[in-house]
Parts: structure tokens; sequence; C-alpha cells
């Protein structure tokens, strides 16, 4: 396992309740609905620029570039103030696991279909950006997750073979990004159940189930 590649919503904080309400107070706000069961069985994993005209057209809309950029600024306005309000919960287990793959000399990037300035402002008041060798965010990308993009940026900027790299993901559309780069990728029950997440190479309940050497004797027989 040359490097470890961290999801970010659902892996490392637990975001998604903060991103539906800023989503869906912003489309109400446009006279478009949509529940939380289809946001969760539909909308995530997306990045906000691809995911918007998604609900729009979902909602029997289309939406102008100008219409676009406005209802992007309105959720991030709208999830920045619940972040700086509600805070938002972390993984504890991730967290360590993180600090343990450091100490262990383990590279670690984070790879998220989230805007960097969402990155910024969580794992900032969480102090651990300086752990991660690369981000790649939403900004980064042409295309975000499920396209592969985002793990292969990842790797080429580590100067890592994907074949050898191991992602951590919580949603289908995750799962399939790092698995079209080439990664092996371990799904996390945080936010959706196993079967959900049936396609991954090995699935466990939560981060409370990862160690280093737990994903070692997981993925090691797949290496030789």
């Amino acid at each position: 396992m040359s490097a470890l590649l961290f999801d970010f919503d659902g892996v490392i904080v637990h975001s998604e309740p903060l991103h539906y309400a800023a989503i869906s107070e912003t489309f109400a706000a446009h006279n478009m609905h949509f529940s939380e069961e289809t946001y969760y069985q539909r909308y995530v994993a997306y990045a906000d620029r691809d995911l918007f005209p998604i609900i729009a057209r979902d909602c029997n809309h289309d939406l102008t570039a100008e219409q676009l950029e406005t209802m992007l600024e309105e959720k991030w306005t709208r999830f920045a103030a619940l972040v700086k309000s509600k805070g938002v919960e972390h993984f504890d287990a991730t967290l360590d696991l993180i600090s343990h793959a450091h100490a262990c000399n383990i590279t670690i990037a984070l790879c998220t279909a989230a805007m960097r300035r969402d990155v910024d402002l969580i794992l900032g008041q969480l102090n651990i950006l300086s752990k991660f060798a690369t981000i790649v965010s939403a900004n980064d990308v042409p295309k975000s997750k499920p396209d592969p993009a985002p793990y292969s940026l990842a790797c080429k900027r580590l100067n890592k073979s994907p074949q050898n790299c191991v992602a951590l993901e919580d949603t289908p559309g995750g799962i399939a990004s790092a698995l079209g780069a080439g990664c092996k990728v371990i799904g996390v029950c945080h936010t959706l159940p196993a079967h959900r997440l049936h396609q991954a190479t090995r699935v466990v309940a939560s981060s409370r189930d990862l160690t280093v050497d737990a994903m070692l004797a997981m993925l090691t027989p797949l290496w030789s």
C-alpha cells in the first residue's frame, strides 16, 4: 500500500446533513423541492456544479449559467453558516487512522467532490490539513466523481501507481471513481448500508474497523 486516499464527506466528517440542508433550502428558495430520501438515494457524491443541473432537471427546470452560479453561491453561504453555527461532526476513528498512517510514513491524500473552500473551512477547524500530501477537490478536475478523474489526478500528483493505492469511500459514485482510476477501494458504511457499497473491493461497517494492519490484511492477498 503506497498511498491511502481519503474521501471527505462521509469518511472524515459527517457533513452530508449540512449539505442536504443547504442544498434543499437553496432549491426551495427557487421553487424546486426534493426529499431527503431522494438526496441520499440519487445525489450524494456529486460535486455541486455537476449536481445542481441534475436536481433542476428532476424538478422540470433548466438552469441558465447565471442561475447556476447564483445558486452555487447561495448554497455556499448557507453551508458556511451552518458549519459555523452548528459545527461538523467528525469520525474519531478516521482521524486516528490518518494520524496512524501518517506516523507510519504512508502517503495520505484527500480526494473529494467537495469544493476546496468547503475542505479548507472544515479541515482547518480539525487542524489536519498539513497531514495530506495533496488535496484533489472539485475545483481541480473537469469532471468530478463518479468520473475517475479525481483519483487519477491524485495518484499522478503523488507519483504513485493506482494499483498500489487504497481509497476509502462511502458512496457508490465515489467507489466507481476510485475503481475507474485503478485503485483498490474500501467501502465504509457511514452514510449508506453495505449492500449499496457492494462494488467496493472490501466493505467495513465503519472506520472503527480500520487500522493500517487491518487494511494490509484485507488487501495484501490481492497484490500477491
